[in-house]
């Protein structure tokens, strides 16, 4: 009798237990579904890859260096150095040498007129009161001063020029007559007469 009843209070109490844990893990139906995230794949590693089996070391040989033929430099000349000739005086003017022309009879002339002096071309007088000359080392250039007159068929004397005549340039600053033309060929000079050299200090 006791045996039956200890076995119907064991049962009882195990029907008890799994109502009970029915219970509890039935979901609660308010409740949100819980969504369950997947596991990604676990990758296993492959096994390695097989390694190639070292050989003999190569002996590596030098390459010998390339020798280039030299070159062939031509150093530069040296340069060379002109002196600068010297500046001399400009040589002295004691006349002028001059051309002229008859345009009637179609003949020229070439005459000198010392300084401050007169000369006769034709009806012509002519007076040289200055000269001026480049020294030799420059470019050559010869302008003088020159007065001239005319003498008319009644004796009088009358002025037609004064002034500058330039042997490069014969028409900058030309006589204008209707019968003759007179121009400036070069200064008559004479070499400069050198500087006597100082006495030394006593």
């Amino acid at each position: 009798m006791r045996s039956q009843f200890a076995l119907i209070t064991t049962a009882t109490l195990l029907a008890t237990a799994a109502f009970a844990g029915l219970a509890v893990a039935q979901p609660d139906p308010s409740e949100p579904p819980v969504e369950s995230t997947p596991l990604p794949p676990v990758e296993t590693p492959g096994p390695p890859p097989a390694q190639p089996e070292p050989g003999p070391p190569v002996e590596t040989v030098p390459v010998p260096p390339t020798e280039l033929p030299p070159e062939d430099v031509t150093p530069p000349p040296p340069e060379i150095v002109v002196p600068a000739p010297p500046s001399g005086e400009a040589p002295v003017a004691v006349g002028v040498i001059l051309g002229g022309l008859d345009k009637v009879a179609a003949r020229t002339a070439k005459f000198e007129v010392n300084m401050k002096q007169k000369v006769f071309y034709n009806t012509l007088i002519v007076t040289a009161l200055a000269c001026k000359t480049r020294p030799p080392e420059e470019p050559p250039e010869s302008a003088a001063f020159l007065e001239i007159q005319e003498r008319k068929s009644d004796g009088t004397v009358q002025k037609i020029f004064s002034g500058w005549m330039f042997a490069s340039s014969p028409a900058l600053n030309a006589l204008e007559h209707p019968v003759y033309d007179v121009w400036v060929v070069s200064c008559k000079t004479v070499p400069a007469k050198t500087a006597a050299p100082a006495p030394p200090n006593t």
